[in-house]
């Protein structure tokens, strides 16, 4: 499988900014301790594995039974990326809030279930294996390292998260429209990728 600049830096920008994942991460980690952090982010690992894998399946299915509408999913999936580049560039600093869950939000098995109620995963997962995975994977191992690439980018990213919550808390705070304002160009970057 060729990995190319626009995959590399679309699945960064959505593994590192802001999101369920992230956020859960962080708080756990400073609630309990990073232990507690680094168990819930294998959790959302084992989760991205089972979530890439179906989205895989269900892309294949529909390239093979409609093969006419992988450019309609390319255009569904560029259009996705401009506007997370859109609310990521208009994006404020917020408050954490605290919720009550019947879940213990520091497990693993917490981790694996988010990934899959967790929308922004879900397109995630769409979009990177229809724009980047299957028209560039030669072979069935080339669609498993993109599963593989898209879940343990998923896993460091809400590791970092878990370690370096408070730092990059502060950072996104002081310098949000700076941070903001690359993240957008990298997305729209990527979406120009994805329609050439």
């Amino acid at each position: 499988m060729m990995i190319s600049l626009a995959f590399m830096s679309y699945i960064f920008v959505t593994a590192f900014t802001p999101g369920p994942n992230n956020l859960m991460a962080l708080t756990n980690a400073a609630k309990f301790c990073l232990r507690r952090g680094v168990t819930f982010s294998a959790g959302v690992f084992l989760g991205f594995l089972i979530d890439m894998s179906l989205c895989v399946l269900l892309t294949t299915a529909l390239y093979t039974s409609i093969p006419k509408i992988e450019p309609f999913m390319k255009g569904i999936g560029a259009l996705y990326m401009l506007y997370l580049a859109f609310t990521v560039f208009r994006d404020k600093p917020k408050k954490e809030k605290t919720e009550k869950s019947f879940l213990n939000p520091s497990s693993m098995f917490t981790g694996t279930i988010m990934q899959l109620v967790n929308v922004k995963v879900n397109i995630y997962g769409i979009t990177s294996i229809t724009a980047f995975v299957l028209p560039n994977a030669q072979s069935n191992g080339g669609i498993i390292l993109g599963i593989l690439l898209l879940s343990v980018v998923g896993f460091l990213g809400t590791c970092t998260w878990a370690l370096f919550g408070s730092l990059f808390q502060s950072i996104f705070t002081k310098y949000h429209k700076q941070t903001n304002l690359i993240m957008a160009l990298l997305l729209v970057y990527c979406a120009l990728m994805v329609l050439k």
